[in-house]
């Protein structure tokens, strides 16, 4: 899909005229980039719930500029929620990813939410115009649905990123990260949000595996060392 700079920019930031009064909604931008690219072979289906997101990690960061990771736990309350509960705040869900929304809650002054599914077998699918990886079916991207305690004023930056490739092909449907921020902004209090996801099917030996490792600085170092060693042979046999 084309976009801005590999991005998919979608306004979700709406003005309405409602019984002759204007109305404001928090801005919404969403937008997605490549990030670490991943690979996985087989999808379960399409039908993801809070329960199949257990072990996705959760990290939010606060006005004090600290961190907190917590994994994704789906073996509590009903057999299709999950949550994730750091100190003072939470993330839940009840239902199917496509149609249940998130749910956000915190007492602290948040920055920002990064939610990482591989950990979880738990992709994002954001594509809700066609179906594109197979058994995937129809996504949906970022979506307020109850903008709680967020103002009128507030933009909400959305960014999905670390692009999964479905058996070696990427169809540009499929992330394994988003990120959530405030632009700049601290936010404390509820708000609810859509965004369908998918799993892999690591049960039938299909995990999420990275495509482009980074080599580790060790083994940086000793290619360093081949490769001086090489010129140096080079310059040894011409002299």
């Amino acid at each position: 899909m084309k976009g801005f700079d590999h991005k998919i920019v979608i306004g979700l930031g709406l003005a309405a005229a409602m019984a002759g009064n204007a109305y404001a909604a928090p801005i919404v931008n969403v937008v997605n980039s490549d990030g670490d690219l991943y690979n996985t072979e087989m999808l379960t289906g399409y039908s993801t719930d809070g329960s199949l997101m257990d072990g996705m990690e959760v990290t939010t960061c606060f006005a004090s500029a600290a961190c907190e990771t917590v994994a994704f736990d789906g073996t509590v309350g009903s057999s299709s929620y999950g949550e994730a509960i750091g100190s003072g705040w939470s993330l839940s869900i009840n239902g199917d990813t496509y149609s249940s929304p998130f749910t956000f809650n915190s007492v602290q002054d948040v920055t920002s939410i990064v939610l990482n599914g591989r950990p979880g077998n738990t992709i994002f699918d954001i594509v809700g115009s066609d179906s594109r990886s197979p058994d995937s079916a129809l996504g949906k991207p970022f979506r307020l649905s109850n903008s709680g305690d967020l103002t009128d004023s507030t933009t909400v930056n959305v960014e999905y990123s670390d692009k999964l490739s479905l058996d070696g092909v990427f169809y540009d449907d499929l992330f394994t990260t988003m990120a959530i921020d405030f632009d700049g902004s601290l936010f404390s209090g509820m708000f609810s949000f859509l965004s369908d996801t998918d799993n892999n099917d690591f049960d039938a030996g299909s995990p999420i595996t990275p495509t482009n490792p980074v080599p580790e600085p060790g083994t940086l170092a000793l290619l360093g060392l081949g490769a001086l060693g090489f010129g140096l042979r080079r310059r040894n046999r011409k002299a």
